[in-house]
C-alpha cells in the first residue's frame, strides 16, 4: 500500500507519537541553542559551540544545573509537549492530505512534496505560535523553575502586550516554513533512490525490516541537515522577535520585523550571528530526526501490514 493511499488519521497519530518522544530527549539541546540565538540570554555570546572543556553540552548543561536546578534542562518542555501532538499530527495529516489534492493536478513528485510541506509548515506556524512563544520566553529565564512559570508568563503578555503577543515570530515561521518542504523533497527524493540501498525491493524489505529503517533514518537526518541549514537564520530570527520587550513601544524595539530583524543581526554580528546555536541544532536534529521517523515510519509500515 502506498503511502498516499494511508489514511491521513494514521499520519496524524504516527507523527504524534513520534514528536512527542523526540520532544522530551532533545529538550536540554533546544534550551541551550534557543539561549544561544538570543540577544538577552547569558549564552547570547557563545554564537558557535567550540571544543574546548568550558563550552561542551555536557558542561553548559551541568551550569544551567548549578545554578537553577536539574528541572531547568526542560524549561519549556510542558508547552512543547501540549504543543507537538497538535504540532506534529496536524503537519503530518496537512501534509498528506495536500499530495492528495495536489496528485490530482500536478504529476511531479518533487513539486508536489516541496508544495504539500510548506502549507503544512506555513499552516502549523500560524495554528501554534502562542505554544511557542510561551517555550521561548520560558527558556529565557534563567532563574529557577517555578510550577506557577507558564501562568505567569501567559498572563504577562496578555496584559502587556494583548493577543499580538502570542502571534510574535509568526511572520518568521511562515518564511521558515519553505525548510519543511524542502525537507520532504529531500526526504522522498533519498527514500526512493536504489542506489541509497537495495532494501526497498519488495522481496528484501519483507525480510530486512531494519536495514530499511537504517536507510530512512540516514536519509531523514541528512534531508533535515540540508534543509535546516538552508533556512536557520528564520530560527534566530523568530528567537530575536519573541524576546521579552516589556513596556517597550512597537515603534521602539530593536526587533520588529523579519527582514529588519535578519538585516540587523547581520550587520551588527555577521554570518556567525544569523547561524547562533547552529551545532547545537545539528546536535538535536540527528536524535529527534531519528527517533521521530523511525516511529512514523514503523506506525504506517504496521498499518500498511495488518491492512493487507
Amino acid at each position: 500500500m502506498s503511502t498516499r493511499d494511508i489514511n491521513p488519521f494514521v499520519h496524524l497519530a504516527a507523527g504524534s507519537i513520534g514528536g512527542s518522544i523526540g520532544v522530551i530527549v532533545t529538550s536540554p539541546i533546544e534550551l541551550v541553542k534557543t539561549r544561544q540565538q538570543s540577544s538577552v540570554s547569558s549564552y547570547a555570546s557563545m554564537k558557535v559551540i567550540a571544543l574546548s572543556k568550558d563550552r561542551s553540552l555536557v558542561n553548559l548543561c551541568s551550569q544551567i544545573i548549578k545554578n537553577e536546578g536539574y528541572r531547568s534542562l526542560f524549561k519549556g518542555l510542558t508547552p512543547s509537549l501540549a504543543a507537538v501532538v497538535p504540532t506534529k499530527a496536524a503537519f503530518f495529516y496537512i501534509n498528506a492530505k495536500s499530495r492528495q489534492v495536489l496528485a490530482n493536478f500536478l504529476h511531479q513528485g518533487q513539486v508536489i512534496n516541496l508544495t504539500a510541506g510548506t502549507v503544512a509548515g506555513i499552516c502549523n506556524a500560524f495554528m501554534m505560535n502562542p505554544f511557542w512563544v510561551v517555550k521561548t520566553r520560558l527558556q529565557l529565564d534563567e532563574r529557577s523553575c517555578n510550577k506557577n512559570d507558564i501562568k505567569r508568563y501567559v498572563t504577562n503578555i496578555w496584559r502587556t502586550e494583548s493577543w499580538r503577543g502570542f502571534t510574535r515570530g509568526a511572520s518568521a515561521s511562515a518564511v521558515g516554513s519553505l525548510e519543511h518542504g524542502l525537507y520532504f523533497l529531500v526526504y522522498e527524493e533519498l527514500k526512493t533512490r536504489k542506489f541509497c540501498m537495495s532494501v526497498f525491493s519488495d522481496a528484501y524489505r519483507e525480510t530486512s525490516y531494519v536495514p530499511a529503517m537504517v536507510h530512512l533514518s540516514a536519509s531523514a537526518c541528512v534531508s533535515k541537515v540540508i534543509a535546516n541549514t538552508i533556512m536557520y537564520p528564520t530560527e534566530v530570527v523568530r528567537t530575536r522577535l519573541r524576546e521579552v520587550s516589556e513596556g517597550t513601544p512597537y515603534h521602539e524595539r530593536k526587533y520588529r520585523r523579519v527582514v529588519q530583524t535578519l538585516r540587523k543581526i547581520y550587520l551588527e554580528e555577521g554570518l556567525s550571528g544569523c547561524y547562533s546555536g547552529w551545532t547545537l541544532q545539528l546536535a538535536k536534529t540527528i536524535p529527534f530526526t531519528i527517533i521521530t521517523f523511525l516511529v512514523y515510519e514503523a506506525v504506517l509500515t504496521s498499518y500498511s501490514e495488518s491492512d493487507r
